[in-house]
């Protein structure tokens, strides 16, 4: 088990635990808090300091190879509003769970401080957007961003250059082309440090990302009154998520969307406010394709400002995307089904011989997996998908809609794959 540590103030750290401590290797965004709305509560301080210690343990923890993928992590965190925080831990538990499908352990300490007592505004209607700086955000805030509604865009970033330039760019062309909105950008991550032996960025995968993405967005809703609506765009493609194989189930597909998870976090986020946060992805039915056509539609420049990867911040220069990865994949299906692609991917693998590219090769296997899904959904019939993925089960989204949205993407690879000489000779020979 991985162990972690919020000290209060000069508290002596348990020796077996590796220390995370505000301000110094873990950045709350309480600086990004303040410039906006001034000093935080004690209970705002306390959710941020919550969610950014479980995001830095997230980073800092990684994964092993195939039975050794999924972790075990204890986290103990100082909070002042005890007894509001600790009635929801075991939910947050279980849902950082589906999240990151790890064991996760948080333990609450009482800190001294004041309790809050803020008077908060009521609905005012608006909606608060959680804007990544990716297509599906960009679409939604094409969306709800010229209507008499109030619109909030709020941003997380860490160090990633590339992330930061597309947030930075899409809000400024937003604004360019008369969308309305105000956006706030929080800076929140941990540093690498021998002295309190941290090693940020051990783990990419990033799968509690949404949980404090989720958090941060609440904490402004609650401030600003736009909290009717709190958007988590996402294409149904990667909100559903289904395992391209049996190889990739678990931890190897993210869950961060996944509507399972808006509807904990959504109760969770309501119960802690005392506001009733409604959490809604309005892109759960539609495929990439369909998403991007918004965009596609109505501000074609962004397109290639956004950024899809989670790899970007790897890369040598000049490039936004790996080119290698599914979410590049899916990228590029729904941009090329509409017209050319400007999107600067380091590698093209579908105009490799993909059949002669070592088997280990990212590119290969991920085009492979890929390949296999569309086979299976194109022969399937709807009880064999239900059985083949039985977390289509759920209350929380339909899934004969959920079904018919992974046909539609089937139906717009294999058009779009027809012009790629090697991806299609691999469809058709199977």
């Amino acid at each position: 088990m991985s162990k972690y540590f919020v000290p209060i103030g000069s508290e002596e750290i348990p020796t077996d635990t590796i220390a995370l401590i505000p301000k110094h290797n873990l950045l709350a965004g309480t600086k990004n808090f303040f410039d906006y709305f001034g000093k935080p509560t004690t209970f705002e301080n306390d959710l941020m300091l919550l969610a950014s210690a479980v995001f830095a343990a997230d980073r800092a923890t990684k994964r092993g190879e195939r039975e050794d993928v999924c972790r075990s992590i204890e986290l103990m965190v100082p909070v002042v509003n005890f007894a509001r925080i600790a009635p929801v831990i075991d939910e947050i538990q279980s849902t950082l769970r589906s999240l990151s499908n790890d064991v996760w352990q948080i333990t609450l300490r009482q800190r001294t401080g004041t309790q809050e007592s803020f008077s908060f505004p009521g609905s005012n209607g608006g909606k608060t957007l959680l804007f990544s700086g990716g297509l599906d955000s960009l679409a939604a805030a094409i969306e709800h961003g010229k209507t008499d509604v109030p619109l909030e865009l709020v941003s997380h970033y860490t160090h990633n250059s590339v992330t930061i330039g597309a947030q930075k760019n899409l809000a400024k062309m937003l604004n360019d082309a008369g969308y309305y909105f105000k956006h706030r950008r929080f800076f929140v991550s941990s540093r690498s440090g021998k002295q309190h032996e941290l090693e940020h960025g051990n783990e990419s995968s990033q799968r509690t990302r949404s949980f404090l993405f989720l958090m941060l967005g609440a904490i402004v809703a609650r401030r600003t009154g736009n909290h009717t609506l709190l958007l988590l765009a996402e294409n149904g493609q990667l909100a559903i998520h289904l395992p391209l194989t049996q190889g990739r189930i678990g931890a190897f597909s993210t869950h961060t969307a996944h509507p399972d998870v808006i509807a904990c976090m959504e109760r969770v986020l309501s119960t802690l406010l005392g506001v009733e946060i409604t959490i809604k992805n309005p892109f759960v039915h539609f495929t990439k394709k369909e998403v991007v056509e918004i965009v596609h539609t109505r501000l074609p420049a962004a397109i290639p400002v956004s950024t899809s990867c989670f790899m970007n911040w790897r890369l040598p220069a000049g490039f936004t995307h790996c080119g290698t990865c599914v979410p590049c994949f899916i990228r590029r299906i729904a941009i090329e089904s509409l017209g050319p692609d400007e999107t600067n991917y380091a590698r093209d693998v579908w105009r490799d011989d993909v059949a002669r590219l070592d088997p280990a090769d990212d590119g290969r296997r991920n085009l492979m997996d890929l390949l296999e899904f569309i086979l299976f959904l194109e022969q399937a019939n709807n009880e064999q998908v239900m059985n083949e993925f039985p977390e289509l089960y759920s209350p929380n989204f339909d899934a004969e809609l959920v079904i018919s949205m992974y046909r539609r993407f089937c139906a717009e690879a294999r058009k779009l794959f027809n012009s790629y000489p090697y991806v299609k000779r691999l469809l058709d020979e199977n």
